[in-house]
């Protein structure tokens, strides 16, 4: 039996699709009992079967909580660690490290414990270094996390150092790096505010790019790589690179709204910096932007995928056919 982490989320919810839909016996984490209907709604993308569905093993644990973990993972012989906690808000330090370092240690120690577990880590392109030259970064790229390195990518860096102890420490698991991940579901959570702005008709896009990966390719590489004899590897997840504006211009081509079209300068930028600061103090909320996210989205990323499609031979999804599909079941629920 194969064991999930972040069962509810985007990712998580694909990898036990992917798993059952191959008639895998499968144990799902969960911490909220309201968001396994967000899995059940990734489901219905694919399915009317509810048998797969109710073939989901669910159970309430905390990667937090170590003893909880070791119990969840009696009978299993995989898991997909998939938790994290992704926010770029420097106020959320601790609960990152606690959630992406020390959850991440807890998971990485328990199959240490059983002995005879694989495992299979989600990681980040945030771990991975950056090059001057404009050329791709692959996994050779040694991450240096600088000064102006968000609490983030700090946070999933160690998680990931935690991977490699263990593998040194004989433990058998491989890790992927995926890129900014899109596809169906997409817009459950942050993404949603970027679907509806964009509905609306948003007038600005950043400077910069990104690699974007399909969820369903990354799921099926995380299962194929699972069962392979791979082990003691890290794999970039990259289906390509484009700009930030021909993103939210096909995003925009799919919803029906006129593409963003005004650059968001560097003045712009510090302007809205400093409304968001205002209104962050004196609502309460979380900010939506901050300099971290405007330094990210004004890079200049770009990501090999030459390792995994030499591995495994593997085509993936083109990113406008995934923002299509994308598109397509966010209007049928919205």
């Amino acid at each position: 039996m194969d064991l999930v982490t972040g069962a509810t989320g985007l990712l998580g919810s694909h990898v036990l699709y992917e798993l059952v839909a191959s008639g895998k016996p499968v144990r799902a984490l969960f911490r909220d009992k309201t968001k396994i209907e967000n899995t059940r709604q990734i489901f219905s993308f694919y399915t009317s079967d509810h048998s797969l569905f109710n073939n989901i093993e669910w159970v309430e644990a905390d990667i937090c909580n170590y003893y909880a973990v070791l119990k969840s993972l009696h009978g299993i012989s995989g898991v997909y660690h998939v938790a994290g906690r992704v926010t770029f808000d420097d106020r959320d330090k601790k609960k990152l490290n606690r959630i992406n370092i020390d959850g991440t240690a807890n998971i990485v120690n328990a199959c240490q414990e059983y002995k005879n577990i694989r495992l299979c880590h989600v990681s980040s392109i945030a771990t991975l270094g950056e090059l001057e030259d404009g050329l791709p970064v692959d996994e050779t790229v040694i991450w240096n996390k600088g000064e102006d390195a968000s609490s983030y990518s700090i946070s999933k860096y160690k998680g990931e150092m935690e991977v490699w102890r263990g593998i040194n420490e004989g433990l058998d698991a491989f890790i992927v790096n995926p890129s900014v991940i899109i596809g169906p579901g997409m817009w459950l959570g942050p993404g949603k505010e970027l679907f509806l702005r964009i509905k609306k008709g948003l007038k600005y896009y950043p400077h910069g790019s990104s690699g974007y990966v399909d969820v369903r390719d990354v799921a099926r590489i995380m299962v194929i790589l699972m069962d392979s004899d791979v082990t003691g590897e890290r794999f970039i997840l990259n289906s390509g690179n484009i700009s930030h504006k021909d993103f939210m211009g096909i995003l925009a081509a799919g919803l029906g709204s006129a593409s963003p079209a005004k650059l968001v300068t560097p003045a712009l930028a510090r302007a809205a910096l400093f409304y968001e600061g205002i209104r962050t103090l004196f609502t309460g909320k979380p900010s939506r932007i901050n300099r971290q996210t405007f330094k990210i989205a004004s890079s200049e990323l770009t990501y090999s995928n030459a390792k995994i499609t030499g591995k495994l031979g593997y085509t993936f999804c083109r990113i406008e056919d995934s923002l299509k599909d994308a598109v397509k079941f966010f209007k049928n629920m919205y």
